[in-house]
């Protein structure tokens, strides 16, 4: 299976690649917001993979934390400066190292998993979906995607196995590389409460998730599970936060620097899609940020699809994470990112694998083509320097 992986994954390189040059063609290039500084001595469709957030962490890699960068978590440029160190690439080739390898390494995991879950038919739809999804160009970005999906299927697959220290390590681990790190404590929580049943449509019964609760809370079998060291989850980000107050004197920079964003408010999530309604019936529809607006409110669409297609269809741990982790961006009253945040959740790409799974070829063909053809627009989009995501 590792070399029909590695194999998938050369193909996939070299249709990013063929699209980024098609891309020329397409936009003109906006530079201003391209890694182009980055890239000195390298060529163009090496460089580009840093744009927008992935410039960021290229300068926090080089020379730590400025003004309005708190926001981007701490754990993927650090280990850029320590790659950069330690094997004497540039920031740029060592950002590009850490996130491939991240992505490989986490496509292993998760043939792991579709193990433990009883899956095993589904895998290489499940790998044809990674590859294919709209925007899995950011899986070898300079973005912290490729990294984050690896620690959160860590986390899932350890707990899975019922070994609550290692999925509560990198639980917490994944909260230095993003905000949603958090939902994988309620994943766990929630697995923990059913970790013993089999059947994931049973782990649906509350009756028996509530006597889990309490028989897994009991002060005994917290000591013999170990479970309490899910408490570093939520400790590793205060810890992120008193960081932030050492060295500026305000753990609030974190919050109030997504205002670059728009995204420094709680706004209910009604109001957002008020926005997007707005924005179709009042801007003009050749303007590249129409389309951009399109594409973030088709991907919100597809979220909650698959949250109502998978209700009570995959395991209830699975779900809440989904769901949370799709509802704390929502909550910040834009869609922006919205394309990207599905690449962090396995069980998407698990749910649409059981959706396609019962299709017929026709069908498959559509959705094929569908994604191919985002994958293309959405890629080109962020190599020339428009942000859609």
């Amino acid at each position: 299976m590792l070399k029909k992986i590695i194999f998938f994954f050369v193909f996939w390189k070299i249709v990013i690649l063929f699209f980024a040059y098609l891309a020329t063609f397409v936009f003109p290039l906006k530079i201003q917001f391209t890694a182009g500084k980055f890239g000195f001595g390298f060529p163009y469709l090496f460089w580009v993979w840093g744009n927008f957030d992935g410039y960021h962490y290229l300068e926090i890699a080089q020379r730590g934390y400025q003004t309005f960068e708190q926001a981007f978590f701490p754990l993927y440029p650090l280990l850029i400066n320590i790659s950069h160190r330690f094997l004497n690439v540039s920031y740029l080739v060592a950002g590009q190292l850490i996130s491939t390898l991240s992505f490989l390494i986490a496509l292993l995991v998760i043939f792991r998993l579709v193990f433990l879950d009883n899956k095993k038919n589904l895998f290489p739809i499940i790998l044809l979906i990674f590859f294919l999804f709209p925007t899995s160009f950011f899986y070898q970005a300079i973005y912290n995607d490729s990294l984050f999906l690896l620690l959160a299927v860590l986390t899932i697959y350890f707990a899975r196995s019922q070994k609550w220290i290692l999925a509560s390590i990198f639980g917490s681990l994944s909260t230095l590389a993003r905000l949603n790190g958090l939902a994988l404590f309620i994943y766990i929580l929630f697995e923990y409460a059913t970790s013993k049943i089999k059947n994931e449509k049973r782990t649906w019964d509350f009756k028996q998730l509530k006597e889990g609760f309490i028989k897994g809370l009991h002060l005994k079998e917290v000591v013999k599970s170990k479970i309490f060291f899910i408490l570093f989850i939520p400790l590793t980000f205060l810890g992120y936060l008193a960081y932030i107050q050492y060295r500026f004197g305000n753990w609030q920079l974190l919050f109030q620097n997504l205002s670059i964003w728009n995204q420094d408010k709680i706004v209910f999530p009604l109001q957002v899609f008020f926005r997007y309604a707005k924005i179709f019936l009042f801007h003009t529809p050749t303007a590249v940020t129409y389309w951009v607006a399109v594409i973030e409110f088709s991907f919100v669409a597809f979220y909650i699809f698959i949250l109502i297609y998978s209700f009570k269809k995959i395991r209830l741990s699975y779900w809440i994470f989904m769901a949370v982790s799709l509802l704390i961006p929502t909550l910040t009253g834009s869609f922006a990112g919205m394309p990207r945040y599905g690449l962090h959740l396995y069980p998407i790409f698990l749910t649409l694998a059981m959706f396609l799974d019962k299709k017929s070829t026709l069908a498959k063909l559509i959705f094929l083509t569908v994604s191919i053809a985002l994958f293309f627009i959405t890629l080109a989009l962020f190599t020339r320097g428009y942000f859609i995501s």
